[in-house]
């Protein structure tokens, strides 16, 4: 008897009986941007050996759906990364780390740090070049003028690129949403794999604006005079989350690390703001009120249809840049001679911008549950098939407006 109660003591206690001093850490930060936490920490802490696991979203998913992976710590910009551990009840509750309770949390599991804002980057000497004015806004990337002279990193790649499509969709509304992006894609000249492709791009000036997150936009405008940026106005600051894994071989530092990056997470951001403003011109608090919308996003509608925009962008917006660039470029060209059409064309020409700016997933289709945390793997038999419906149907609106907008412009002597 004695031994079957040794025997249970020792398969109930794993994790106390085999902690380590190795720390892993699974991110979709760049592991540059961690670099300064963990040289501080194993400055403090010089007997840990910490990892860093570098992933994008999709991938780092399926690295944990692999047991045998020991991670101790995840951190992400990403809600929806979380997710999946929160339904697996895969997380630890913290213990002496303390989350700062005007950040929004996702679980009592999960603690939000520091924040981070987004706005768009530019070249100058690239804006002044084709005589292009300094956008502001999302809808001024939606004018004419800036006909493929902009990008955009990938949101199925770029977590907080697909954040900032959320803002648009919550801000404007689904259809609403859509319709802008569906604009801004016309003018798009390329998506790009990832922020660091886009902010390189405008930085070697083969692109003039791009939206990104502000570490991007600080870290270009150290390095070169022409490069600027502004936050979009009125936007929504974005959380940073971390969570302890459990796993078989816990590291006795999970929770210091944890302590040590909120005790960080001011200074860091103060910094980072004010390089991007005057700081003696205006004070940092006036700056945060004055700049951002304090109303968060809201992350269940997020987690909700995170693996449908992501998928419905790729295949309407980056699957069909040649079609919306066609498309949109001839219809800003009859937009310009708009009141020299006939009641027919001015109908025909509504039709076209109508079906160049439809999503193929409205708003009605939303009540589908279907579509509601659909799976982010595009090997997934459904998601498969749902990502050819949307392709087809987008391929084919843009080709009728196309149509119509050639005819149009061939029936009327004042377009050609």
């Amino acid at each position: 008897m004695l031994h079957i109660f040794i025997l249970l003591l020792v398969v109930a206690t794993p994790i106390i009986a085999q902690a380590t001093p190795n720390l892993v850490i699974l991110t979709t930060f760049s592991e540059e941007g961690l670099s300064p936490i963990i040289d501080r920490f194993k400055e403090e802490h010089p007997q840990s050996n910490i990892k860093v696991i570098q992933r994008r979203e999709a991938s780092g998913l399926r690295f944990l759906d692999d047991q045998k992976k020991n991670i101790d710590i995840i951190i992400s910009s990403s809600p929806t990364f979380f997710q999946p551990l929160i339904n697996s009840q895969q997380l630890l509750p913290f213990g002496k780390a303390k989350a700062r309770k005007e950040q929004q949390q996702l679980s009592e599991d999960i603690i939000a740090f520091g924040h981070t804002g987004f706005g768009l980057l530019w070249n100058q000497r690239y804006l002044t070049n084709n005589n292009l004015p300094t956008p502001k806004t999302w809808l001024d990337l939606a004018k004419p003028d800036f006909f493929r002279h902009i990008s955009i990193s990938s949101p199925y790649r770029s977590n907080t690129t697909h954040l900032m499509i959320e803002s648009i969709l919550q801000e404007y509304g689904w259809e609403n949403g859509w319709r802008l992006l569906y604009q801004m894609g016309g003018n798009l000249a390329s998506v790009e794999t990832n922020a660091f492709a886009l902010s390189e791009a405008i930085s070697r000036g083969l692109i003039g604006v791009g939206p990104v997150i502000d570490s991007y936009a600080r870290h270009y405008k150290e390095q070169f005079s022409y490069i600027d940026f502004s936050y979009q106005p009125k936007s929504p600051l974005l959380p940073n989350y971390v969570a302890i894994v459990k796993n078989n071989y816990q590291s006795r530092f999970a929770e210091d690390f944890v302590n040590l990056l909120l005790a960080q997470e001011c200074d860091n951001q103060t910094a980072t703001y004010e390089h991007l403003i005057h700081p003696k011109q205006i004070k940092h608090d006036d700056f945060i009120k004055k700049t951002f919308n304090r109303k968060s996003l809201d992350y269940h509608i997020i987690q909700q249809r995170s693996g449908l925009v992501k998928h419905l962008f790729e295949q309407t917006i980056s699957n069909q840049l040649p079609k919306l660039n066609q498309a949109w470029q001839l219809l800003h060209s009859i937009e310009k001679a708009s009141l020299k059409l006939t009641e027919k064309q001015q109908q025909d020409f509504t039709l076209a911008k109508q079906l160049a700016s439809t999503s193929p997933v409205n708003i009605d289709d939303m009540q589908d549950k279907v579509y509601h945390e659909l799976s982010l793997f595009r090997d997934n038999p459904q998601v498969h098939n749902y990502r050819q419906q949307w392709r087809i149907k987008m391929a084919m609106q843009l080709e009728q407006a196309i149509a119509l907008s050639q005819t149009i412009i061939n029936g009327n002597p004042a377009l050609q």
